[in-house]
């Protein structure tokens, strides 16, 4: 009837919808405010399945593991991600870490100590058959200038820890190993001892600040600075094969090392000058965001995670 009457509106070819139809605004558009072409780059309107973009699916969750399946209309995975479906990736300590990679870039102090010994208990539960590296860049207890800034235990606590756990510990110094720290250098796997060609290594005895109190204290403590040079000169005699008497002859005073130098006291085995002797437990990424996208699909499907996916 309207065709008679002259008030029949045109068609869009194919689509058997009007003009004005075409033209109205979608709810993504008045939603958000933004034109098409917005909402195709930003992926919001998901044309293809005919739906909006749920605003949970925005989270940095999402963006990360890829919540949603990737299409032209949505964003594309990292390919940076932890062994865990559904978290973010990891900072880089952790990134680290998942390489069996410690690393030591302070002085000794209880704080460093806990978390050395944390990851090194970690790592052996991990994987008992495969190594650990350490790096260390350390002042060891002391600061550049003398003085003691923690207790000489904590070096002893990560050696007794390198010694309970099953794998084997490969030592690597970068930068500087000074003091106690020359001895976690010293206390790895034998052949597996190494330092980058311009690291600095020292050895040096445990030091005592400026002690008070009454002569009885003040010679508590100097007992207790003498059973810790005892016990510094004993792992450092045994680690680099070396007569006690003429090691603790040695660290009567500061005594510095270059990486040749040191290879020829004991205290490493290599001096690692190129990328290619990198101490560290490579991950195939792509692989493991390959699985992990495999195990949410198979979920999705309830069909449960396919064996050995991870």
């Amino acid at each position: 009837m309207h065709a008679s009457l002259g008030f029949d509106l045109p068609t869009t070819q194919g689509t058997g919808k009007t003009e004005r139809d075409a033209k109205k605004p979608t709810v993504a558009q008045v939603r958000y405010g933004l034109d098409e072409h917005a909402l195709h780059v930003l992926g919001i309107a998901d044309e293809k399945r005919g739906k909006l973009v749920e605003p949970t699916s925005m989270s940095a969750k999402s963006f990360y593991v890829g919540d949603l399946p990737v299409d032209e209309y949505s964003r594309s995975r990292t390919t940076m991600m932890s062994d865990v479906p559904g978290q973010a990736p990891p900072d880089l300590p952790s990134m680290l870490l998942n390489s069996r990679i410690c690393f030591l870039g302070m002085a000794l102090v209880p704080s460093v100590t806990e978390l050395i010994v944390a990851q090194l208990l970690w790592l052996s539960a991990d994987s008992a058959e495969k190594p650990v590296y350490f790096y260390i860049n350390s002042t060891g207890t002391q600061s550049p200038e003398g003085e003691s800034v923690g207790f000489e235990t904590e070096a002893y606590a990560i050696i007794d820890t390198m010694r309970y756990i099953n794998p084997d510990v490969h030592t690597i110094a970068v930068g500087k190993a000074h003091g106690n720290a020359a001895m976690l250098l010293a206390s790895g796997k034998p052949g597996c001892r190494y330092a980058l060609p311009h690291a600095n290594i020292v050895t040096c005895p445990p030091r005592l600040n400026r002690a008070m109190g009454s002569s009885s204290d003040v010679m508590i403590k100097a007992n207790e600075l003498e059973a810790n040079t005892t016990t510094y000169v004993d792992f450092v005699a045994k680690f680099t094969g070396r007569d006690v008497a003429e090691v603790r002859k040695d660290i009567g005073r500061k005594r510095y090392f270059t990486p040749r130098q040191a290879v020829e006291y004991g205290l490493i085995d290599q001096v690692i000058d190129s990328s290619a002797g990198m101490k560290m437990d490579k991950k195939d990424y792509d692989r493991m965001l390959a699985q992990a996208q495999a195990m949410q699909e198979r979920a999705a499907r309830g069909g449960g995670a396919p064996a050995g996916a991870m």
